[in-house]
């Protein structure tokens, strides 16, 4: 079970390409904060992004792709003494098509691509938690990772001369971003980083993260987990726990919840549900449900 698969498709990743800039120096753009995560393509030339809260401003260049998982608020220009050119706001909209805003001027100019990506289930995923403040990819390393180029110079292609079918390719190639950019930073992690990252590299936790994944109605307790990694039960928990940040229990549960949710978007039938996920009756299920969700499962499916 590849663990960090099945976590990206439980968020239900969804993304736009909101805009796409040309714009001769100098300029200064100003993103507001936004509930999504957003994220700069920088196609062509460089400039500085200065997010809220921190103090130094961050160097970026053609070809570099930068990510604010918790979509702080955020400045872009081409040098830091230049006038503020437009505010904006990168939220995800999925009727919203992407905007082409081409200034006129002398000059090379710096061409952005800029969008969000909308986590329809963020829940309390630890991939999530565990990202940082600004993920930055250099356009070398992008060379370096299989597939990461050739998927930044398809997206510049589309936003840059529509075709028949450029909102929907954008879309897809903007989802598959995402998903190189975790991959990408979670292999320039340091091997002693520790949290939800490391978990996915010790193997007995990542197996009994697997085993919660892929066998979800399996009647688990710690004890055995701790037997199918090889481990005591009181190492195993301590060692979970202090890698996923959570006890193996709870995240099992957070899990079933999450599952609970889809099955019951399915008007799958309530005794059916919790037999799949391991509970004893459908009291049980429903108790657990109303516990962890704060409404019972029957409220929810009438919300969906």
């Amino acid at each position: 079970m590849d663990v960090l698969t099945d976590v990206l498709n439980a968020l239900e990743l969804k993304s736009c390409l909101c805009s796409r800039t040309e714009i001769p120096a100098p300029w200064r753009f100003s993103f507001a904060a936004s509930q999504d995560a957003i994220f700069h393509i920088f196609n062509f030339g460089s400039g500085y992004l200065c997010v809220e809260g921190e103090c130094v401003p961050l160097l970026v260049k053609d070809g570099d792709v930068v990510v604010l998982p918790q979509g702080h608020a955020h400045t872009i220009c081409d040098e830091l003494a230049s006038p503020l050119i437009k505010s904006a706001r990168m939220d995800y909209d999925a009727q919203r098509g992407y905007e082409v805003f081409p200034f006129e001027g002398d000059g090379p100019k710096t061409v952005l691509l800029c969008g969000a990506f909308h986590f329809e289930h963020p829940g309390n995923y630890p991939l999530l938690h565990c990202l940082p403040k600004i993920i930055h990819i250099p356009g070398e390393q992008g060379q370096l990772v299989d597939g990461f180029a050739d998927t930044l110079r398809l997206i510049a292609r589309e936003a840059a001369a529509p075709r028949p079918g450029a909102e929907v390719m954008l879309r897809r190639l903007t989802e598959m971003l995402f998903i190189q950019v975790v991959r990408a930073w979670i292999e320039k992690q340091p091997q002693v980083a520790g949290g939800w990252i490391s978990a996915l590299r010790d193997q007995p936790i990542s197996t009994a993260l697997g085993l919660i994944h892929q066998f979800p109605k399996q009647r688990w307790k710690v004890e055995n987990l701790a037997d199918a990694v090889a481990l005591s039960r009181s190492a195993f928990s301590s060692r979970f726990t202090l890698l996923v940040g959570e006890p193996p229990m709870k995240y099992l549960t957070r899990w079933r919840m999450h599952l609970a949710t889809h099955l019951l978007k399915n008007e799958g039938k309530m005794s059916l549900i919790a037999q799949q996920l391991g509970y004893d009756s459908e009291v049980a299920f429903r108790k657990a449900f109303k516990r962890e969700i704060g409404i019972t499962p029957t409220r929810y499916r009438q919300q969906r």
